[in-house]
């Protein structure tokens, strides 16, 4: 597949929405139109004001009909980079450099069935690799599992839900802190992987905070016996 060099421009907010208490939905334009050119799975570095910055994975796939867009997900923390872009109005502009990143869907991976597995914020980059897959008019089956904390929580559940009866995606969410009514799965995402892991010679994609990414990969090895290069992974901490 082909990847672009890294590119500096500027960008433009141009919608914002609340996915979450803690998670904004930001989405950008190129302030000059041109096309971002990237994969499913890349990142940017967003600059920000006083000489912050932040790298943040596109959560939406390349789009033909806007090719100078793209969405991310942030989630508020205790910090200069996620306060600003909570409060970041529309209209403003941010500076970039990008794509970056290894961690895409070669082109060979796509005619196996494939497993998904995030937790958080770690869901943007997934999502963008489910939204271009589920584009086409068929292929072979894929699974998401997601942890999160509450219902709450849930990232772009309407759209999530949408997909699942769409026949191809099989969602699985898995909550640590689900209320007593909650009828699907509870604890972490590698408790689950045994069950949800298709039959080899599936690939696997995991994004997260290191210690859930480490554990699962951890498990996908050495309890599952997945061949390593059928693992593909980032860390977002």
């Amino acid at each position: 597949m082909r990847r672009v060099p890294a590119v500096r421009r500027s960008l433009e907010l141009v919608a914002a929405r609340e996915l979450s208490p803690t998670v904004r939905e930001l989405s950008f334009r190129t302030a000059d139109g041109a096309p971002l050119d990237y994969l499913a799975g890349q990142f940017w570095k967003l600059y920000l004001p006083d000489g912050v910055e932040r790298d943040y994975s596109a959560a939406s796939a390349p789009d033909p009909a806007r090719p100078d867009h793209f969405s991310i997900a942030v989630t508020r923390v205790d910090g200069p980079g996620s306060d600003y872009l909570h409060r970041i109005e529309l209209g403003e502009q941010v500076g970039s450099l990008g794509p970056n990143g290894f961690f895409v869907r070669d082109e060979p991976h796509r005619d196996l069935p494939a497993l998904y597995v995030g937790t958080g914020t770690g869901l943007s980059p997934l999502r963008a690799m489910l939204e271009e897959e589920l584009a086409r008019p068929d292929g072979p089956p894929q699974t998401l599992l997601f942890g999160c904390r509450t219902e709450a929580s849930i990232l772009w559940r309407d759209e999530l839900d949408r997909w699942s009866r769409g026949g191809r995606l099989r969602v699985e969410i898995s909550l640590s802190r689900g209320a007593e009514d909650w009828q699907g799965r509870r604890g972490w995402v590698q408790a689950h992987l045994r069950e949800l892991l298709p039959p080899a010679p599936a690939h696997v994609y995991v994004c997260g905070l290191s210690p859930m990414v480490g554990e699962v990969r951890r498990v996908l090895k050495e309890e599952l016996g997945v061949d390593r290069r059928h693992v593909h992974s980032e860390r977002y901490d």
